[in-house]
């Protein structure tokens, strides 16, 4: 677990010490203690994000035993094992492409589970399933677009901030991913963002205040749910992400979802606000890029 921390934050200085840590983590990932399997599975994670060409070496081994432990491992390290496998695809690029139809047709069966307890893995599959576009390519990942957005989509109406969360990190890539042809999927996106945009942050914990309460409550400003908070600051993230990718596609949610973003530059989260001033930004970019701007010149225009 301390491992797993460490590579969080240093991934690029713990990657030096692959050929020393990677072996052991395999080790420990056919311990019979599945408590153990899944802080080596979560270490592992962090490191490969750093690893780069340095996977390739290792590629073969991990994957058999990744794809056994998502296949059978215990429902609390199936999120993990196939975070890694995520992670695996993110730093081996086209040599990942051997794994792939393997992979995605379990990403699929993963999320299109139901029920509370699988709700995680639904969450990191969805996730997974952006990872693995941008890992093989959008012709490559082109015959499974529609079915992964039928299931994100079924996602987002789950009441779960963590599926919006990966649902919104999803479409974002995919636009990335797959550029104006992505457009075709904004009139189902769109009303998503607003939604989340305009959620009231005080219901989640489900309680009301009467007039009286709030005078006695000193804290009744921070009586919110800061996952909605975070659900709030992802989908800022998506929608700069979905109009600088599908640029004209976007116009008919731009004004909406910039009221919006205005809106949240007075959230009371720090992170959220940055989120919507960057989304802001980018608008404006996207904005300039459209109209053919002239080239800019030196000096103060005559």
């Amino acid at each position: 677990m301390a491992l797993g921390c460490i590579a969080d934050e240093l991934s690029d200085e713990i990657a030096e010490y692959h050929q020393k840590l990677v072996p052991l983590i395999f080790s420990l990932l056919n311990d019979g203690t599945m408590e153990i399997v899944k802080y080596a599975c979560s270490a592992l994670e962090a490191i490969l994000e750093g690893l780069g060409d340095a996977i390739k070496q290792y590629l073969p081994q991990l994957m058999e035993r990744l794809v056994v432990l998502l296949d059978s491992g215990s429902i609390e390290v199936k999120p993990i094992a196939l975070a890694a496998i995520g992670s695996a695809a993110h730093s081996s690029g086209d040599d990942f492409a051997p794994y792939f139809d393997e992979v995605v047709k379990r990403v699929k069966q993963a999320m299109a589970l139901t029920g509370d307890d699988v709700l995680a893995l639904r969450g990191v599959a969805t996730d997974t399933a952006g990872t693995l576009a941008e890992s093989v390519g959008k012709d490559a990942f082109r015959p499974h677009l529609e079915e992964t957005m039928k299931l994100a989509l079924e996602g987002m109406e789950i009441e779960s901030s963590n599926m919006r969360d990966c649902g919104f990190c999803y479409f974002g890539v995919m636009s990335r991913v797959f550029k104006e042809e992505f457009s075709q999927y904004l009139q189902f996106i769109a009303p998503h963002l607003i939604r989340t945009f305009k959620a009231d942050e005080s219901s989640a914990f489900g309680f009301t205040q009467t007039s009286e309460d709030m005078d006695d409550d000193e804290d009744a400003d921070f009586n919110v749910s800061t996952a909605v908070a975070d659900e709030k600051e992802v989908a800022a993230d998506a929608a700069g992400e979905l109009f600088a990718s599908t640029g004209a596609g976007f116009l008919p949610y731009l004004e909406a979802t910039t009221e919006e973003l205005v809106e949240l530059l007075d959230h009371y989260s720090d992170s959220t606000r940055k989120s919507a001033m960057i989304a802001l930004f980018t608008f404006i970019r996207t904005i300039n890029k459209m109209s053919s701007p002239e080239q800019w010149q030196p000096g103060v225009p005559v």
